[in-house]
């Protein structure tokens, strides 16, 4: 099958107004170089999944990120985000958009995560969800669910992140359309020299297979990150680059899949 033609089916049946899919993947640079980790990050891109790693926040910090899936017209991302730190905790929220006005989804969540004790955090986050389509046939789509994270810290060395997004199952109003999708997410970061981070992850949707993501981040001259990842499900490899100067953060990456192509990202980042 021709390369073009099988992105514009897939583009087609991950867009199909009476599908909605709801399944938004983690927006930001520094993750999609790791191989698409997030549930124990703790920057500004963090946002959507509202990780209980924010707790720990010192500083108020913004974010914007774009995405491009197989660089396909009308499969691209885009996402603003911001935290506050509260003196107990921090507060956030975030705006994902998906797709172009003949068919778009949206992500509006707001969060807050507090710290248990000096090594556990929790957080809870509320999502609007939106589909709408150019075509007044179908009516728009609207879902309101919400996800729980908890972050485990027992060294310096050692994080620990889970995240349950949409535990309750939130349902469709017609039998026809697909319900917000279920996942559950583990993850760990381990340092395992001075300069060299390592990264891992499982996570499982109820109605698919569970995919498995790996990373390296090697920091070297204290404001350069050199990244590398792998994602299972599907198959894809990543690399990314990023740079922190003066509270501003860059970081840029791309994913590869064998069949579809590339899937370029860039976050920007500031905190004051």
């Amino acid at each position: 099958m021709p390369r073009k033609l099988f992105i514009t089916i897939v583009a087609l049946l991950n867009v199909a107004p009476l599908f909605a899919q709801f399944d938004f993947p983690a927006i930001g640079g520094r993750s999609a170089a790791l191989g698409g980790v997030s549930v124990m990050l703790d920057d500004a891109m963090s946002t959507m999944s509202g990780n209980a790693m924010l707790a720990s926040a010192e500083k108020a910090s913004v974010g914007l990120g774009v995405r491009q899936e197989f660089l396909a017209q009308g499969m691209g991302y885009a996402m603003l985000g911001g935290v506050v730190p509260t003196g107990f905790g921090a507060a956030s929220a975030s705006v994902v958009h998906f797709g172009s006005s003949e068919y778009n989804e949206q992500n509006i969540s707001l969060a807050y995560a507090i710290p248990i004790g000096k090594a556990v955090a929790l957080s809870a986050v509320l999502h609007y969800l939106h589909s709408g389509t150019a075509d007044p046939y179908y009516d728009p789509i609207n879902r309101v669910t919400f996800s729980l994270s908890l972050g485990f810290c027992p060294s310096d060395e050692l994080m620990i992140g889970f995240k349950a997004f949409n535990p309750v199952a939130v349902k469709a109003d017609k039998p026809e359309e697909q319900r917000v999708p279920t996942l559950f997410c583990l993850g760990l970061s381990y340092r395992l020299v001075d300069g060299l981070l390592s990264v891992a992850e499982v996570e499982k949707r109820l109605d698919q297979q569970a995919t498995l993501r790996f990373g390296l981040e090697y920091v070297f001259k204290e404001s350069y990150f050199l990244r590398v990842g792998v994602n299972t499900f599907p198959v894809a490899y990543s690399f990314g680059f990023g740079m922190e100067f003066g509270g501003f953060g860059a970081d840029l990456a791309a994913q590869i899949h064998n069949v579809l192509g590339l899937t370029p990202q860039l976050s920007l980042n500031y905190s004051f």
